[in-house]
């Protein structure tokens, strides 16, 4: 009798995994990220350290599309410009550059511009300016974690997601 109830059990959890599966794919909207003049941003780093800003900013928006967005519908953003929480401070010659951050005039902020489609319709497209000019102060963490890379730039994009497009299912 325990090895029907444990084969039923199975079952009932194998069932319920296609199901959240087959829920999440309902919602699995594209997203495409393109930088746009990435050498003119007012500080987003040089090199690879550019490169990692724009990898980590890319794969979090697509995280929230595949999170918010139906299946059939396709976000395009334009990153206009990017300016990462705090300021950099040349430290000794022997440390790399530290990035301090006072709560003052170096909250973040990301210029964009977007276009949502679903098939070839547009169904809205815009130019935003986002900022968090409270951003020491908390707030929602939307799932990060404090200690993860370009966490102030994630939650306050985070949070416009939520309010352009609808919350994360």
């Amino acid at each position: 009798m325990n090895a029907l109830r444990s084969i039923q059990a199975g079952i009932a959890t194998a069932l319920a995994g296609l199901w959240l599966v087959g829920a999440q794919a309902a919602l699995a909207g594209q997203v495409d990220v393109n930088y746009l003049k990435a050498d003119q941003y007012t500080d987003a780093g040089r090199g690879s350290d550019l490169e990692q800003v724009e990898y980590a900013l890319t794969a979090h928006l697509r995280k929230l599309g595949a999170a918010s967005l139906p299946a059939n519908q396709t976000l395009s953003i334009e990153v206009l410009d990017i300016d990462l929480a705090g300021d950099i401070r040349p430290w000794r010659r022997v440390w790399p550059d530290v990035r301090v951050m006072r709560g003052n005039t170096d909250w973040p902020r990301i210029s964009l511009r977007y276009t949502l489609r679903e098939g070839d319709k547009v169904l809205s497209t815009a130019e935003d300016a986002v900022a968090d000019m409270a951003y020491l102060f908390g707030g929602r963490s939307w799932g990060l974690h404090q200690s993860e890379s370009l966490y102030y730039e994630k939650r306050m994009l985070s949070e416009w997601f939520a309010k352009r497009f609808g919350p994360a299912h």
